[in-house]
C-alpha cells in the first residue's frame, strides 16, 4: 500500500473510468458493498452518478466530473452551483452531495462549496462537498485493491492501468454499433500507450448477485441464511471466473502484438464474437447450422468448433468461388484469412482466442505459443463439417 500512497498518477482517460474509480474508491472507504452507479448515459439522473450510504447517511449522491488535464480545466463556481441546483430534484432527497473531479483541488470552489452547505443547513437540504484529483488520489490509494485495479500493482508508475470496462447483460456485450467501433480502435492505440493495461468485462447479473450478498452482511445469520449466501456467492464466482477469462481474451484480441494483425474488416465484431460465444450458456445446438473447426496449423490438437448458418456457409463457398473464377482453381486456401469479413470477425477469430486462452488454462505460456507460430490467427485452418 506505501508504493501506491507515495505514487502521483494521472487522472483516467476517460470518464466512464473516473466514475469507476469513484465508485470503487467510496464504495471501500465508506464500506458501502451496496454503492450503485445511477441510470445510464442519456436518462435524468438529477447530476447524480453514483448513490451510496455512509453509516446512516442515505442517501448520499455523488456526481463525477472528468476535467481535461491539458491545458488544465477547473471546475468552476457557476459549475458547482448549476449541479447543486440539479441534484435538488433528486428523490428521495439528498442527505449530502458530493462533486468529484478530476480538476486540481481550488480553495476558492471549496469555500463557496462550504457557504452553499451552512444556506442549505438552514433550510433542511443537504451539505455539499468538492474534492479535486489530489483529494480523490488520497483516498484511493488507501485501498490497496482499488488502487491496484485502477494503477497497477506495486511501484511508483501505473503498470496495469485500467483502460476500460465493459459490462454485459443478459449474455450479451451491452456496447454496440460506432460506439463499440471507436471504443476498439482507441483501445488499439492506449495498448500500444500501455502494454500492460487492461481491459474489463463484467456481467450485470454480477453485480446484482454482489446486491444480494450485502443483505447479508452485519448480522448474524442462521444456517438457513448461510447456505442461501453460500448458493449466491457459488453463482457469483462461477460468473467473475468467466469475466477473467473474457477480459484476457480482450486484451489479446486487441493489444497482443502478433495477435492484433489479423486482417478483420472489423474489431468490434470480433469483440462482440467473443464476448457472445464466451457467456453463452446454452448448450442447444440448432440443427439447421453447420459445423465449423478452426484449427492451429502447427498443433492440430488446438481447435475450436463453432456452428454457422447456412447463409454464413454460403458466403464462404461465394467468395471461394469468385476467387476460383478470378485467379484460377484452388488459389484459395482454408485459412481464417480468407474467410468473409463477418464469418472471421463473429465467428473464426473469437474461436481461435478461445483455443489460446484454453491453452494458458493449461499452464502453456504466450511467449511459447508466440514462438510456435500459434498466435497468427490469419493462418488457422478452416474446415467445413458438412
Amino acid at each position: 500500500m506505501a508504493f501506491h500512497v507515495n505514487a502521483d498518477y494521472a487522472p483516467p482517460k476517460n470518464w466512464q473510468q473516473f466514475e469507476e474509480l469513484c465508485a470503487d474508491t467510496f464504495a471501500a472507504h465508506w464500506s458501502d458493498p451496496a454503492l450503485q452507479r445511477h441510470g445510464r448515459a442519456g436518462q435524468a439522473q438529477h447530476g447524480v452518478d453514483i448513490v451510496a450510504r455512509h453509516g446512516n447517511q442515505w442517501p448520499i449522491g455523488l456526481q463525477c466530473r472528468k476535467k481535461s488535464p491539458w491545458p488544465v480545466a477547473s471546475l468552476t463556481i457557476e459549475e458547482v452551483d448549476e449541479a447543486v441546483k440539479e441534484a435538488r430534484g433528486f428523490i428521495p432527497p439528498l442527505r449530502s452531495f458530493y462533486i468529484l473531479s478530476t480538476a486540481p483541488d481550488d480553495a476558492k470552489v471549496q469555500e463557496h462549496a462550504r457557504l452553499v452547505t451552512a444556506r442549505h443547513q438552514a433550510e433542511g437540504l443537504f451539505d455539499v462537498n468538492v474534492m479535486g484529483w489530489s483529494e480523490i488520489l488520497r483516498r484511493a490509494t488507501l485501498y490497496t485493491d482499488v488502487a491496484d485495479k485502477h494503477f497497477g500493482s506495486g511501484g511508483a508508475a501505473p503498470r496495469a492501468p485500467l483502460l476500460a470496462t465493459w459490462f454485459a447483460s443478459k449474455g450479451r456485450l451491452e456496447l454496440a454499433g460506432e460506439e463499440l467501433s471507436v471504443t476498439c480502435r482507441e483501445l488499439v492505440h492506449d495498448l500500444r500507450d500501455f502494454p500492460a493495461g487492461r481491459i474489463v468485462l463484467r456481467q450485470r447479473e454480477s453485480d446484482e448477485l454482489v446486491a444480494q450478498l450485502a443483505a447479508y452482511d452485519g448480522r448474524q445469520l442462521t444456517i438457513t441464511e448461510r447456505q442461501a449466501r453460500l448458493e449466491l456467492r457459488d453463482r457469483l464466482a462461477v460468473k467473475e471466473q468467466k469475466e477473467v477469462r473474457i477480459s484476457r481474451g480482450l486484451g489479446l484480441l486487441l493489444g497482443d502484438p502478433t495477435v492484433l494483425p489479423w486482417d478483420s474488416g472489423d474489431a468490434a465484431t470480433a469483440v462482440t464474437g467473443l464476448v457472445n460465444h464466451e457467456l453463452k450458456d446454452n448448450p442447444f445446438i440448432d440443427p439447421e447450422t453447420i459445423k465449423m473447426r478452426v484449427t492451429c496449423p502447427h498443433d492440430k490438437e488446438i481447435y475450436r468448433n463453432r456452428y454457422l448458418t447456412r447463409a454464413d456457409v454460403a458466403s464462404i463457398t461465394a467468395l471461394q468461388q469468385k476467387r476460383d473464377k478470378k485467379l484460377g482453381h484452388g488459389r484459395h486456401t482454408n485459412t481464417v484469412m480468407e474467410l468473409p469479413d463477418e464469418v472471421r470477425g463473429a465467428e473464426a477469430i473469437p474461436a481461435a482466442i478461445a483455443a489460446i486462452l484454453h491453452q494458458l488454462d493449461e499452464g502453456r505460456s504466450l511467449e511459447e505459443m508466440r514462438k510456435q507460430g500459434i498466435l497468427y490467427l490469419g493462418d488457422w485452418r478452416i474446415d467445413i463439417l458438412y
